[in-house]
């Protein structure tokens, strides 16, 4: 019984440390088998510390500061992210549009809703690209290439930036780390921040997609203002106070409930 708590506080020290972190890694880590990692995540996830996710664990309230990584991101808050995506694609995307879609885990998943095959779909995510193979092959897909980022999957950097300065789109798709009122959309990564303010600047629109989770947050640096939104779309978790703040702004808010 010792050895099982002492176990499991070496798992919350680690994942606090790094906000994700692999089976793998622990099982190596531990010195201990496969299965006893799981129950381990199992006991934790229980106790409010983490959240299972495919091939580890992250941690139940990740430092926005602090970057995890694509496939982690990805399995969190997965249900709320599908509702929010599903909601975009339907009411923000029009036949023979021209669409910019930034990399994150968000926005990757109104790839499967995305019905319309006469759609040009703008990306400098890899994650992007892989789903438009698997559900959008019949639109037009370009990428903007610049220097890849493993932690978040995307192409950075001056190539990518300049880039999306001579596109011009119809409407841009946007999330982030953390979003308040007066900080607007924060990031931690400033190579991401420039690419996807050169992002906004080519579309006509921009839609906001962030979870509930995100609200109160504050991230390394600002994104763009929310004063620069059209439309925030969110789940019925948003606060409500917050949401009317942001309301106040001129920014039309949608529910996917």
């Amino acid at each position: 019984m010792v050895i099982a708590a002492e176990r499991r506080r070496r798992i919350i020290e680690l994942i606090e440390q790094q906000n994700t972190i692999t089976a793998k890694e622990l099982q190596k880590k531990l010195n201990v088998s496969t299965m006893t990692v799981w129950r381990d995540l199992r006991e934790l996830e229980e106790e409010g510390v983490l959240y299972r996710v495919r091939g580890g664990a992250v941690r139940r309230k990740i430092d926005p500061v602090v970057e995890p990584f694509f496939e982690f991101k990805q399995n969190l808050n997965h249900d709320l992210k599908s509702r929010i995506a599903q909601l975009a694609a339907e009411k923000f995307v029009s036949p023979g549009e021209i669409i910019i879609l930034e990399g994150g885990t968000t926005i990757s998943e109104m790839i499967p809703f995305l019905k319309h095959t006469d759609l040009t779909i703008i990306t400098n995510g890899l994650g992007v690209l892989n789903l438009t193979r698997k559900y959008a092959s019949d639109a037009t897909v370009i990428c903007s290439g610049g220097i890849l980022r493993e932690p978040s999957r995307t192409f950075v950097g001056p190539q990518a930036e300049g880039f999306f300065r001579y596109i011009n789109a119809h409407t841009f798709f946007i999330s982030g780390t953390g979003i308040t009122a007066k900080d607007g959309i924060t990031d931690p990564s400033p190579l991401e921040i420039q690419v996807k303010r050169a992002m906004k600047s080519s579309a006509q629109r921009t839609v906001l997609m962030v979870d509930s989770t995100k609200f109160g947050l504050r991230s390394l640096s600002q994104i763009i203002p929310l004063t620069e939104i059209d439309h925030l779309i969110t789940d019925a978790g948003a606060p409500r106070d917050m949401l009317d703040e942001i309301e106040q702004l001129g920014v039309k808010v949608h529910i996917a409930e």
